[in-house]
């Protein structure tokens, strides 16, 4: 069971306050919510929703269509209203309201309800200024809910604890919400089912939020970085939780100084963190390079939004995982993964820096608008102090004066991973710059050097991909049908199997956590046995398809791709999945 509630009107007229209050104050009462932000890239104006989906059960997605929709302007129901489901209510605060004729069809046709709520008038009736008015209307749709209005007047008190002389006036604004729909809109009714207690002991979190729990709970000492949407949230968290953690939060002038601010912390034994999106990426491209040769572990973290160029700022898109895989000049190890919902989004990040520092690489954490943005229902997370793996780093003073200055470079080490030491140890001094060099660091362009070290550093790609775990299989171990996908689209996927139209067939999904190096063993024997292959990405390429091609030979054919900056909606990802499961599998080239 699933209800849908969309909250629209123009940038900066309070939506998010309202769908935040009701998502939390809908969590607390036993109901799993999933949050869904579209916004324009502008300040002010423009179109702009928040979507709320509530279920009694687990729901991680986001649907197309609403069953309820409240429209603070005209351009808001105009642009919403052919998403609205059979049935649907449509709340709105605009008096003298006109329907061209194929609205009123529309209307008809699925049998749409209206309300008019007359803000000016209450917010005149109790003196309250047009601020308030959103108090009104979260009021009204909370009786809609049916739910209790002393569980709304708790949350609003505690939002306004610290403002006294607001809260007298934001109750009376709750009581004429309460009110006018008792008086006048006693069938707009919308039953959510019967609460669970245990949602309410979740949390309730963004998944830039879960990222930065994740980057405290990795040991993570400074994070530097340069604000760029969508990695700006997680950014403005870690700044908002600094007095707490301790954390050094630095706001640096570029993308490239906050690359190797966090460079020169990792050279020096810290753990630091930066995030950007797509075109602070380039920028920070050649100091990927540079880690790359001083073998110095680095994590950065790539919010994907549209491109290219400024793009599309503000939505959302899978679009940056080639630019993650060959990023940078040369050729050198490195390690690609992606988060795919609130839960990954925490646990990956101590992952990201245990592998950074194990095999003295850069670390790539792709991410998107999608979960940076998206409102999860999450499991508490796990308290225990994560294991921090360090790797060769050595900082026993015996052990420290045994080093010799063409240790640290050494092309002879196992694996490629030569031991590596501190700035400032009681050690054998060695050089570290972006010349090829020998064992100590000097520079060293022979070509049997020039072969040697390359030979070293990629050795490292073969230890690494030993040890990473093949794609994990959801569902049969069976399918007739194999879906395959990565980072955001995980979620939708999995929400979208649990429906009844997707029942009459064996489906597996088959999701990539680690991009680089790519595991294929599973996959390879999975599409042996399904009758069917079907690639899931938020891309024009199909950049997943492409990798696994060059990389096994298998070419996927049947391909679901979305590229218009929102993500895939489970009503609309059923659909698409439904009408995939008869075409070709897959073959060895791609179509003539």
């Amino acid at each position: 069971m699933r209800t849908s509630l969309k909250i629209t009107g123009a940038s900066g007229q309070g939506i998010n306050s309202v769908g935040e209050i009701i998502a939390k104050t809908l969590k607390r009462e036993g109901y799993c919510v999933f949050g869904y932000r579209e916004y324009p890239s502008l300040i002010k104006g423009g179109h702009a929703s928040y979507q709320l989906d509530v279920s009694p059960h687990g729901i991680r997605s986001t649907e197309r269509t609403a069953d309820i929709l409240v429209a603070f302007n005209h351009h808001a129901f105009e642009h919403n209203l052919p998403d609205m489901k059979q049935g649907g209510i449509f709340v709105h605060s605009t008096p003298s309201w006109k329907f061209s004729s194929a609205q009123k069809t529309l209307i008809e046709r699925r049998g749409i309800r209206f309300f008019e709520l007359p803000i000016d008038s209450i917010l005149k009736s109790l003196g309250a200024k047009p601020i308030l008015a959103n108090v009104i209307l979260t009021a009204f749709v909370w009786a809609m809910l049916n739910q209790e209005k002393e569980s709304l007047k708790a949350m609003v008190s505690e939002k306004f604890s610290k403002k006294k002389d607001l809260l007298t006036l934001n109750m009376q604004c709750i009581d004429e919400g309460f009110s006018y729909h008792t008086t006048y809109a006693k069938d707009l009714h919308v039953t959510l089912g019967n609460p669970i207690k245990k949602w309410a002991k979740y949390l309730l979190l963004t998944g830039s939020e879960a990222m930065g729990l994740g980057v405290v709970h990795a040991g993570v000492r400074l994070y530097a970085g340069y604000p760029m949407t969508p990695s700006s949230p997680l950014l403005s968290y870690l700044a908002s939780i600094q007095n707490q953690t301790g954390m050094v939060i630095k706001q640096a002038e570029d993308e490239i100084t906050a690359a190797q601010m966090v460079s020169g912390a990792m050279f020096a034994g810290t753990r630091a963190l930066t995030a950007t999106s797509g075109g602070g990426f380039d920028l920070m491209s050649e100091t990927l390079s540079l880690n790359a040769i001083i073998e110095n572990p680095t994590v950065f973290v790539l919010a994907q939004r549209p491109g290219p160029a400024t793009g599309l700022p503000t939505w959302t898109g899978q679009g940056d995982l080639l630019m993650a895989v060959s990023t940078g000049h040369g050729e050198y190890p490195r390690c690609v993964l992606a988060v795919s919902d609130s839960q990954d989004s925490f646990d990956l990040m101590n992952e990201a820096f245990n592998i950074a520092e194990q095999y003295q690489m850069s670390v790539i954490v792709l991410t998107d608008k999608h979960i940076a943005e998206a409102l999860y229902t999450q499991e508490p997370y796990n308290q225990k102090q994560a294991e921090l793996k360090r790797g060769l780093l050595v900082t026993d003073e015996r052990e420290l004066s045994k080093l010799k200055p063409e240790d640290r470079y050494d092309p002879h080490a196992k694996d490629g991973i030569s031991p590596r030491w501190l700035p400032g140890s009681a050690a054998a001094t060695f050089c570290a710059q972006g010349d090829e060099h020998a064992g100590d660091g000097t520079v060293d362009e022979t070509s049997q050097n020039a072969l040697a070290q390359m030979q070293k550093r990629m050795k490292k790609m073969n230890a690494l991909s030993r040890s990473l775990p093949e794609p994990t299989l959801h569902g049969t171990d069976d399918p007739q049908i194999l879906l395959i996908g990565w980072g955001s689209t995980k979620d939708t996927v999995l929400d979208a199997l649990k429906s009844d139209a997707l029942q009459k067939v064996s489906i597996g999904y088959l999701h990539f956590t680690y991009l680089w190096p790519l595991k294929t063993e599973r996959l390879l024997a999975l599409a042996k046995k399904a009758s069917n292959v079907i690639l899931i990405e938020g891309n024009y390429q199909g950049q997943l398809g492409m990798l696994i091609r060059q990389e096994t030979g298998l070419f996927i054919q049947d391909r679901i791709l979305k590229y218009d900056g929102r993500p895939f909606f489970v009503d609309e990802l059923i659909s698409l999945i439904a009408s995939h499961t008869q075409t070709p599998k897959h073959s060895d080239s791609p179509p003539s």
